[in-house]
């Protein structure tokens, strides 16, 4: 059995420490994950420069209370990630916690040396299909992960949590090729997902849950007042068990299949124990993702030409709300986006990675559907 723990936070005005340590006394307490001297590395997610307030990246008042815990206890800690705008130091910089980090001797580490999955030898064993896969060497340095995950609706993906946020292990570089590689087929990229959540290893997974994001995730969604906490030594269970409280069907979510196939424990709610609560006490109702239609992989390579043209979403500019920044053109790895008088995307190459919907700063492309996807959503779900 898994054990995810779940607790009420309603504010990041509460005493976070407290809360934190009632978070993860079902799971032995943060001296089961990190003796005392331990090189513990947090990994929240610093996606882009952004305000607390954006419910974009994890917020710094949680970021700090753990960075406390952890230097009570006399861990040297370190906090970093590969963001897909700017620097580590930029983005915690705008997140107003450089000075405190800095004056309590936390190293802020840019991910810059990608090394083989081979040198992380801590991983358990699995068949992989991705062997060349790179991850920040970085983090070999250090004794423990802890992985610091927001709760957001995500286009590609449908929502990103713990699991998803472990891809800003990849180095900035990297990311775009493997967006390439295997974005057209969210299968495979959920696959990739959970490859790299299972060779970094991280022990502890802590989600913000305070305040998230729905509708238009990762970058230009809506903050959501969710309300709690939720910690797991599993980053498939804690994602499993968010999937419960937002009242959604698994089967939505690619990520949950790729861990079944590679028979990682977590899928099945009722093989997960949660500790603090019953669902019912923290359902979360009316949480927005991204619509999505799968066909299964078989039928989209048959039917590419029918899948492309009738039945997948499409990435649309919203023209009066675009700054022409051209940060999508630069983000974009199939290089679909050409950029005249006005943006365009060329649909016979977008892979639908979102990446440009992700790195937008205003908001100005969403994904939608065409209406043969929403008119087989809908019987589809007449029919379940």
């Amino acid at each position: 059995m898994e054990t995810v723990s779940i607790i009420k936070a309603d504010s990041y005005r509460e005493d976070l420490t407290e809360k934190i340590t009632k978070l993860l006394a079902p799971l032995g307490g943060l001296g089961a994950f990190c003796k005392p001297g331990a090189r513990v590395f947090l990994k929240p997610n610093l996606l882009m420069p952004k305000t607390p307030e954006s419910a974009v990246l994890t917020h710094p008042a949680l970021i700090m209370a753990l960075v406390r815990l952890l230097s009570d206890q006399g861990c040297k800690v370190a906090i970093g990630d590969s963001p897909g705008m700017g620097s580590a130091e930029n983005v915690i910089r705008k997140l107003g916690i450089f000075e405190e980090l800095t004056r309590r001797g936390v190293e802020i580490v840019e991910f810059e040396k990608g090394v083989s999955w081979k040198r992380f030898t801590k991983a358990p064993a699995f068949e992989r299909r991705f062997n060349n896969l790179e991850l920040a060497g970085e983090l070999l340095e250090y004794d423990q992960v802890i992985n610091l995950p927001k709760l957001k609706s995500h286009g590609q993906m449908g929502i990103t949590l713990a699991t998803k946020n472990l891809f800003g292990c990849v180095v900035g570089h990297a990311k775009g090729r493997w967006h390439f590689i295997v974005g057209r087929d969210t299968h495979a990229f959920a696959r990739i997902l959970v490859e790299i959540a299972l060779t970094v290893n991280a022990g502890l997974h802590i989600l913000d849950g305070i305040v998230g994001m729905d509708g238009n995730g990762p970058s230009s969604g809506r903050p959501r007042e969710l309300g709690f906490l939720m910690a797991s030594a599993n980053p498939v269970a804690l994602d499993r068990m968010v999937v419960e409280l937002i009242g959604k069907s698994p089967d939505q979510f690619p990520i949950f299949a790729a861990a079944r196939e590679l028979g990682v424990a977590g899928v099945e709610p009722d093989r997960i124990i949660l500790e603090g609560g019953a669902v019912t006490e923290f359902q979360i109702s009316d949480f927005e993702i991204p619509g999505r239609v799968e066909l299964d992989r078989f039928a989209n390579r048959l039917f590419s030409n029918l899948y492309q043209r009738l039945i997948r979403q499409r990435l649309v500019i919203n023209h009066q709300a675009c700054i022409n920044c051209r940060k999508c053109e630069a983000h974009c790895p199939a290089k679909a986006i050409r950029i005249r008088k006005r943006v365009r995307i060329r649909e016979s190459k977008c892979i639908k990675c979102c990446c440009c919907q992700e790195f937008c700063p205003v908001g100005a492309i969403t994904l939608q559907d065409v209406w043969t996807a929403k008119l087989l959503r809908k019987i589809t779900m007449g029919l379940s």
